[in-house]
């Protein structure tokens, strides 16, 4: 039995202690006689701290992991090589359509128009730009004849600051010169063909022995040779199947006019894209499609061509001037317009005149089939025009000679003043400006 007189708790047997459940390890008493339990090591030097530190950069660093990936694979979407077209957000500000892009390298032949100074319609600006330098148009004329500038398009809705202008048509092939344009709207399409070799680009008889020198006696024959077949592809009714097996240039241009100064001949070739291909002789290009008459009258084409020009107006040869008269021949006797010549002539300065060919009674808007044909033999210089008169009220021309035109757009820079071989000429076209039809070429 305990003493009922001590004051101290009595000892549990060791199975009673036992029966708790909780083995507790004790230290000795501290000077207040209190005991506490035992802390481990790591718990003395902070490791569930640490843990939980770890645990939180360790999340840290995979949410940054995830945004960067996240943001690689959105930049890896869009082509660096790439840009948008419009200016100041164009069609669709940053959502505008790109248009994947090689820089090319620039073709010597291309030229652009005299640029204008740029200004600020800012009272306020405080921004001057200097001059630019301008370059004389003389110096340009070589190179528009045998190509020109390309021009650019573009446009774009939305907001921002700009003319809207975009990516340039053409790859460097894309010019416009006297001869016509590879990438034009609107205009008649024409043909070169190089009767000095057949479609495979062999040597035809009328290469010659100098088919690059003017008046060289060993081109005699193969002159012959090519005059006859110019008559028969007359005869055959202009058909391009009467020239199959004549070597073709690949590219079409399309011509708003015809008005082509005293050149080298080289330039056609040139301006086809086969120039290096094709001796400036015995070539011709052959212009085929159909327009529409502005209004009601009566007209006549004038004109002339070195060597030949031959014009075909709803099936009919309405115009044969120059060195050669395939058609008409010396007295000028147009067939389906009577027995009467038409000798009637406007003076040039190309050592031909300018003939004038019979009238023609034009229906507005009525689709009408028009080719243009213009050749050079022996080679040398080269020139080609095409203009019309008007007849006035009382049925006599009206005395202006006008450019047969095909459009409103801008001149090539070489012609844009007219030319001083041919004074006189309205080179707006005035109130005839000939609509064309659809731009095909037959083959």
């Amino acid at each position: 039995m305990s003493n009922p007189q001590d004051p101290s708790p009595p000892e549990l047997p060791p199975l009673v202690a036992a029966a708790t459940g909780v083995p507790v390890e004790v230290e000795t008493e501290d000077g207040l006689g209190q005991k506490r339990a035992k802390r481990t090591f790591w718990q003395r030097v902070g490791g569930e701290g640490f843990i939980a530190s770890v645990a939180i950069h360790i999340l840290l660093i995979l949410i940054a992991a995830f945004l960067i990936i996240s943001v690689s694979k959105e930049s890896g979407k869009k082509d660096p090589n790439s840009f948008a077209t419009g200016s100041g957000g164009g069609a669709a500000g940053d959502k505008a359509k790109q248009f994947k892009t090689r820089l090319q390298p620039k073709n010597p032949k291309t030229t652009a128009k005299t640029p204008t100074r740029i200004t600020s319609k800012s009272t306020t600006a405080t921004i001057a730009l200097p001059d630019v330098p301008t370059v004389a148009v003389s110096s340009m004329n070589a190179g528009l004849m045998g190509g020109g500038s390309s021009k650019g398009f573009g446009g774009g809705s939305g907001g921002g600051i700009g003319s809207g202008m975009g990516v340039g048509r053409g790859n460097g092939k894309n010019f416009v010169s006297v001869f016509g344009s590879k990438m034009a709207v609107n205009g008649l399409p024409g043909t070169f063909y190089d009767f000095k070799q057949n479609k495979s680009g062999k040597p035809t008889p009328m290469m010659g022995g100098a088919p690059e020198k003017f008046g060289d006696p060993s081109n005699n024959a193969a002159i012959g040779i090519y005059v006859k077949e110019v008559n028969e592809f007359f005869d055959k009714g202009f058909s391009p199947s009467a020239l199959a097996d004549v070597f073709r240039a690949p590219d079409t241009l399309l011509a708003s006019q015809i008005f082509i100064p005293p050149c080298p001949a080289t330039e056609a070739p040139k301006a086809y894209g086969v120039g290096e291909l094709c001796k400036p002789s015995r070539w011709i290009a052959h212009y085929k499609g159909a327009v529409k008459p502005p209004q009601n009258g009566k007209f006549r084409f004038v004109g002339s061509g070195d060597d030949f020009l031959v014009i075909r107006w709803d099936r009919k040869v309405v115009l044969d001037s120059g060195y050669g008269q395939y058609v008409v021949g010396d007295k000028n006797i147009y067939p389906g317009f009577g027995k009467k010549p038409y000798d009637e002539t406007h003076p040039s300065k190309l050592g031909k005149p300018l003939r004038c060919g019979p009238w023609i009674n034009a229906t507005r808007d009525k689709e009408t089939p028009l080719e243009v044909v213009i050749g050079e033999t022996p080679g040398g210089t080269f020139y080609a025009i095409v203009l019309i008169e008007v007849a006035d009220a009382s049925g006599k021309p009206d005395g202006q000679l006008r450019l047969f035109r095909m459009t409103t757009d801008d001149l090539p820079e070489a012609i844009k003043n007219g030319h001083p071989s041919v004074p006189g000429v309205d080179m707006t076209g005035g109130d005839w400006i000939f609509k064309p039809v659809k731009a095909t070429v037959s083959r």
